[in-house]
């Protein structure tokens, strides 16, 4: 079932992040949004299993080179972000480690109230 349309989207500037498709069956994002964008993954040995990039690779339509960062590249500033009006997709299935750090994030700020 189709959850999202690349036509949908304005031709630029679009960031998605993709935090539910954690199971090989799944797929949130379709092929042709994740081609057209620059794609990072948490993990591309992970998201390649279970996330949307599994789907492209099946699919023919996008190699592990396609991957433009991981996340955690893109947080130390080993490879920039958004760099102009391009359509991002983060495709976001789950390590423990950033878990933990976004469990802490909102704990800190929840304890500010």
């Amino acid at each position: 079932r189709v959850r999202l349309e690349k036509e949908w989207l304005k031709e630029s500037g679009v960031t998605i992040i993709a935090s539910g498709s954690d199971q090989p069956t799944k797929q949130e994002i379709p092929n042709d949004v994740l081609v057209a964008s620059k794609y990072i993954s948490d993990l591309t040995k992970q998201t390649s299993k279970v996330g949307c990039l599994r789907g492209a690779l099946q699919a023919g339509v996008m190699t592990e080179a396609d991957v433009y960062a991981e996340l955690g590249e893109v947080v130390n500033g080993d490879k920039p972000g958004r760099e102009g009006n391009e359509i991002i997709v983060v495709d976001l299935t789950g390590t423990g480690a950033q878990d933990a750090a976004i469990g802490q994030v909102a704990w800190d700020k929840l304890s500010q109230l």
